[in-house]
């Protein structure tokens, strides 16, 4: 593991917190580029986007403070601690999905176009995020045995699924098929809906070779909440009104 890139003095610099930085940036010139080809104002999707990045480091923060509340009322201190990790995509998503309903409502932007061209940058970004997963030792698998097993968790030796690997290889698939799916939407949004549903299908299954330890009866927290973000989108894709086309 690699959670420190250099230090300066007394100054480190973080893996994890110069990954999420890159996600962050190469998601919003993605966005910006698709932006201008189809004649959206880039000015107000850059201010968006900002406002999102904000706003889903807070909800993902909030969520993953919850979820892991015993330790943090241990240590009330460790809340500010997020150099090397300690954040829900869950949480991130629904803070952002908010922000940016608000945003464009607000300016009268074109909702599900916007969604659907956030979608694949959004895939991209969090492939790149894991790879500062993988750096930091955060987001680890259970131990195995199998032929690929690495010493994937900070500060332990223990062979373990390398799921920041398998979340890395699933999100690049997803944003290649999400690439593949761009013309072929019946309706504006239907692409970031299909987003939701092939990153809940991959949270679903990745979570049985992850280690956690929050639950949510026989589910893991994250299991419950990809199934209801799968059924949600889904019953949203069917329920559109059929024959309905890209406005």
């Amino acid at each position: 593991m690699f959670p420190v890139l250099f230090t300066i003095g007394n100054f480190s610099v973080y893996s994890y917190g110069v990954l999420l930085a890159v996600a962050f940036g190469a998601g919003v010139f993605t966005l910006l580029r698709s932006a201008r080809r189809e004649g959206l104002p880039e000015e107000k999707l850059l201010d968006m986007c900002l406002l999102i990045i904000v706003a889903a480091l807070v909800g993902s923060r909030l969520l993953y403070i919850l979820i892991e509340l015993p330790a943090y009322i241990a240590d009330p201190w460790a809340v500010f601690s997020v150099r090397s990790g300690g954040l829900s995509f869950h949480g991130g998503l629904a803070f952002g999905i908010l922000t940016g309903l608000w945003y464009t409502r607000r300016h009268r932007l074109p909702q599900g176009k916007i969604a659907d061209l956030v979608a694949p940058p959004l895939a991209l970004g969090y492939a790149i995020v894991r790879i500062g997963c993988l750096f930091a030792g955060c987001c680890f698998g259970r131990p195995s045995a199998v032929p690929w097993a690495l010493p994937s968790a900070l500060l332990d030796p223990t062979p373990r699924h390398p799921t920041q690997i398998y979340a890395l290889l699933s999100a690049l698939l997803i944003f290649a098929v999400l690439l593949y799916r761009r013309t072929r939407a019946r309706f504006h949004g239907q692409l970031f809906l299909e987003f939701i549903i092939y990153y809940s299908v991959y949270r679903f299954i990745i979570e049985f070779y992850r280690e956690v330890s929050a639950y949510a009866g026989f589910l893991t927290l994250g299991q419950a909440a990809s199934l209801i973000a799968a059924v949600g989108a889904f019953v949203a894709i069917r329920l559109w009104p059929f024959g309905l086309k890209k406005l």
